[in-house]
């Protein structure tokens, strides 16, 4: 379907744990932010232990729909589109999820392969960076965590079936003992084997999605989300280490209290704070670029014949 340069267009990313929107124009296939917004409907919650998304979860993404319609009027966007990743992936009943969201607000999901899913999020990490044909994009899902980078012109990307969700609700739901911890580490380094390590040792890192913009927000004492101040921000590897052993040693509501984007994260965050310490220090890198955008933005990006 062809846009056009200036077309105005929503796109909604229905994640594990997230459901995003982003309200774009285009300037020469370019996605120029106009307006975004975060919701946190936990679709992904229960999921992996019962195979389907609860009918609760019916109703509360088709508001938060309804709300985006509507905030999309507002900016006279042309056209909706909406994607849905690991958790409709994984859902037995997602096809009765995307007839009940079509009938109720009129727009149909679209649920995108675990490559598709990776080369749009690479796409909308690295297109506003530096040295982008080198990078490694690390995008930390609810569901599943995409690694991405190209060899020669190439793309290449590994999926691995663990995401920040998918790990507290198999580990750390009663607690994060350190057997728990390194138990939940071990299956992560076991996936990670299958990645060669020549093809990424020395290249920047990049890292999307809420783990990172959260650890960024930590490490600079924020109360508010700031994009200004998290979008190319740098964490060490030593900054999230100091930060993980920050968040065991709270309890839930001091972590809470850290500020208004733990709201709907702060169970998860521990999880995926041990994921990106674990493929940072088994690829051996020391930092990690944060982006604040990714697969929402890459679906807009030079990407008409996919949309």
């Amino acid at each position: 379907m062809p846009l056009r340069s200036g077309e105005i267009i929503s796109v909604i990313d229905i994640g594990t744990n997230t459901c995003l929107l982003l309200v774009a124009s285009l300037q020469n296939n370019i996605p120029v932010k106009i307006f975004e917004a975060q919701e946190i409907p936990r679709l992904g919650k229960d999921l992996y232990r019962t195979k389907n998304i609860s009918k609760e979860k019916f109703a509360l993404v088709a508001d938060i729909f309804r709300k985006y319609i509507s905030v999309s009027g507002e900016h006279n966007s042309q056209k909706i589109f909406a994607f849905g990743t690991s958790a409709l992936r994984d859902a037995e009943n997602r096809n009765e999820f995307i007839e009940y969201i079509s009938k109720e607000t009129g727009v149909r999901i679209k649920v995108i392969s675990g490559e598709d899913e990776a080369y749009h999020g690479y796409l909308g990490a690295v297109f506003d960076m530096e040295q982008h044909e080198q990078c490694v994009v690390l995008d930390i899902g609810g569901g599943s965590t995409e690694i991405s980078f190209k060899s020669e012109g190439v793309f290449n990307h590994k999926s691995i079936n663990i995401g920040s969700v998918r790990l507290y609700e198999n580990y750390f739901r009663e607690s994060h003992s350190e057997i728990k911890i390194k138990e939940a580490s071990d299956l992560i380094k076991s996936e990670l084997r299958n990645i060669s390590y020549n093809d990424i040792k020395g290249r920047p890192l990049i890292g999307v999605a809420g783990t990172l913009t959260t650890l960024s927000a930590i490490k600079h004492g924020l109360k508010k989300f700031d994009e200004n101040i998290i979008h190319k921000d740098i964490l060490h590897l030593q900054d999230v280490k100091n930060i993980f052993e920050k968040l065991i040693s709270m309890n839930d509501e001091e972590i809470l209290d850290l500020g208004e984007y733990m709201k709907g994260r702060s169970e998860i965050i521990l999880s995926g704070t041990l994921i990106l310490i674990t493929v940072m220090e088994f690829f051996g890198f020391d930092a990690v670029t944060v982006s604040v955008k990714g697969l929402r933005y890459g679906l807009l990006y030079k990407s008409a014949d996919f949309l």
